[in-house]
């Protein structure tokens, strides 16, 4: 009987912690890091850049689309004026 108690203490730690580390799995790192507005636009130019290297002037098109709009969401309407449209 003596022996009951810390074995409930046991399991019980032991599933605080298991359920922790998959908390923490979950989260992982950040999915997104706090950025200035700089390295947002240097970012997004970049993937734009990317696009049309590529060729795919269509997935260049939308990548710009949706970044602009992610910009102007994160930073209260600013926009990158060193990113051109393809």
């Amino acid at each position: 009987m003596k022996n009951v108690m810390p074995m409930k203490t046991s399991a019980l730690l032991l599933a605080f912690s298991l359920t922790a580390a998959a908390g923490m799995a979950l989260v992982g790192s950040p999915a997104r890091a706090v950025m200035t507005l700089d390295q947002a636009c240097t970012k997004f130019s970049g993937k734009v850049n990317d696009a049309v290297a590529s060729g795919n002037l269509t997935k260049a098109r939308q990548i710009y689309a949706e970044g602009s709009k992610r910009v102007a969401s994160h930073f209260n309407g600013a926009t990158c004026p060193n990113v051109k449209a393809p």
